[in-house]
């Protein structure tokens, strides 16, 4: 590619700056009435995770999850600052505004001069609003792949300083504390989920960039900037491994986050060979699903092709790289949160190319297109969806929906779905009623918000039944039935709830596998009599 081709050739037309602006803001503003969803699924396993912590208790030995404490830790400081429904969407929020922002000053790097940033942020905040998804997008709002891509984004701003005359005086001692930070910021990515370690591609590029274009020495001033990137990550992960080692549950960190997450992955590969055959393939059926993945994969492809001739421009490919090495990790189930962590390198790269050919054609081009860019985004995006999930958002906002009739978008409490907004909420209403504070419960099954809507604590440390359900490490002391019988001995909860219908087709649902289990049905039937049913849950109360 000629070198011409990426040279700046003057700043964004006025015009344009303030239509991408103007698209900027709109797109936020549609965001907020979103500040009106419960939290989904998940999010009410860190939710609960994050009221223990705030309660004193170690998470993996009072609270057991498989994600890292990143997350966990996210969340009880969300609570602790907004103990509301809507926190989970705000902080949703906040990360798409702060990661779209460096998004601004990451185009600025990559071509300066241009309309790349603008477009980049433009992009990422159309295309990758969690409403184009299912139920509003409830799912997939502050999960731990929206905080990796912030933190991600972040960590390139504090390492690549860009090509300017003005980067290139930039002293040692500068840089080498930006790129401490930085190396502490994918450290912190990485308590989220390990997978977030493939991010030190992209920084480790942007650490050579930058020393090929302020040092004499290029190859030593990238080693060096390599060590000072490794020790901030390091610095991260000790830390926290002395934590947990301090308070007691390094053994449980492991087992939660490391042998329970190989079980989970290993369900959907049978062996490295399909590994590698869907790290290679998803990115392609992906593009075709998805508007974001389709343009940022072109811009990816050309600026692989321009970085022939500027090698700095191989951050953003190698950022997009490591995202899809991220999501592969994940495992082969392509659910939609996985793939939320590529959308800002996907931006990025797609608002390169945008701004690139934007500038090379005249009026009647850029008609074309823009029509060419809509045309492909409408045939694949559901934004009927995102309005529609607005609009509803809106309304209830505005008072002319009730909570129940709002709740029940996001699931109805007796179908099918493991997940159930009104469910959470009604069961965590009864238990509230049905107990003093302090007493403890027990809810078996995939509701966990329920106990944050209560504000109760479980009666296990498994507060969601599935590793139980797997006999995950049964056997080991503390894990499987037998460990969850023996704490259900010391902490003899008040009331007891199974839920029906949560894990098919998957296997038994947690109702049937405990009325099932013979030593867990005679605990039940010798201490708890039935209190009825609630839509999917069934309930004791204890004599």
């Amino acid at each position: 590619m000629p070198a011409e081709l990426q040279r700046a050739r003057g700043r964004p037309h006025p015009v344009t700056r303030a239509a991408l602006l103007a698209l900027f803001a709109a797109l936020v503003l549609l965001r907020i009435p979103s500040l009106a969803q419960p939290p989904g699924g998940d999010q009410g396993l860190y939710a609960y995770a994050g009221t223990r912590v705030l309660a004193g208790e170690v998470l993996y030995r009072d609270a057991w999850d498989q994600k890292p404490p990143g997350l966990h830790l996210a969340y009880a400081a969300m609570w602790a600052v907004w103990p509301h429904d809507a926190v989970v969407a705000a902080v949703d929020l906040a990360l798409a505004c702060l990661t779209a922002v460096g998004l601004l000053a990451l185009g600025r790097r990559l071509a300066p001069a241009t309309s790349t940033g603008l477009w980049a942020a433009g992009l990422f905040l159309l295309l990758s609003n969690p409403a184009l998804g299912r139920l509003g997008g409830v799912r997939t709002r502050a999960q731990a792949e929206v905080f990796i891509g912030a933190l991600v984004t972040g960590a390139l701003l504090l390492v690549w300083p860009g090509l300017s005359a003005r980067a290139r005086r930039a002293t040692s001692a500068p840089m080498a504390a930006a790129t401490f930070a930085a190396g502490l910021t994918l450290g912190l990515a990485f308590l989220f989920k390990y997978n977030a370690g493939a991010y030190l591609l992209p920084a480790a590029v942007a650490v050579a960039a930058a020393a090929h274009g302020s040092s004499r020495k290029p190859l030593a001033a990238t080693g060096r900037g390599l060590l000072v990137l490794g020790a901030g990550f390091v610095l991260v992960v000790i830390l926290t491994l002395g934590w947990f080692l301090v308070n007691g549950a390094l053994t449980d960190l492991y087992h939660a986050t490391i042998t329970y997450n190989m079980f989970y992955s290993g369900e959907t590969y049978t062996s490295g060979l399909a590994f590698v055959r869907y790290l290679v393939t998803f990115p392609v059926r992906h593009a075709w699903l998805d508007s974001l993945w389709w343009l940022g994969g072109l811009g990816t492809v050309a600026l692989m092709l321009a970085a022939l001739r500027a090698p700095h421009l191989w951050i953003v490919p190698a950022w997009v790289v490591a995202a899809c090495v991220s999501i592969a990790v994940n495992g082969g189930r392509g659910l939609p949160q996985y793939f939320v962590q590529a959308s800002p390198a996907l931006a990025l790269a797609a608002g390169w190319l945008m701004a690139w050919c934007w500038q090379r054609v005249r009026v009647a081009g850029r008609i074309l297109l823009v029509a060419m860019v809509a045309f492909g985004i409408l045939r694949v995006s559901n934004f009927d969806k995102a309005f529609a999930s607005a609009w509803w958002d809106t309304q209830y906002l505005a008072g002319q929906i009730d909570r129940t009739t709002y709740l029940e978008r996001f699931g109805a409490p007796a179908s099918g779905d493991k997940y159930s907004a009104l469910a959470n909420e009604e069961l965590g209403r009864w238990l509230a009623a049905e107990t003093r504070p302090g007493e403890r419960v027990l809810v078996f099954g995939f509701s966990p918000y329920a106990l944050v809507v209560a504000d109760r604590a479980s009666a296990s440390r498994f507060y969601w039944s599935r590793p139980v359900i797997v006999d995950f490490l049964e056997g080991t002391p503390r894990y499987g039935p037998t460990g969850l019988l023996e704490e259900l001995d010391r902490h003899a909860p008040r009331v007891v709830v199974l839920q029906r219908r949560d894990w098919d087709p998957d296997g038994p649902d947690s109702a049937t596998y405990f009325l099932n289990h013979p030593a867990l049905a005679a605990w039940l039937s010798a201490h708890y009599e039935a209190a009825g049913e609630l839509g999917n849950y069934l309930l004791w109360r204890r004599r």
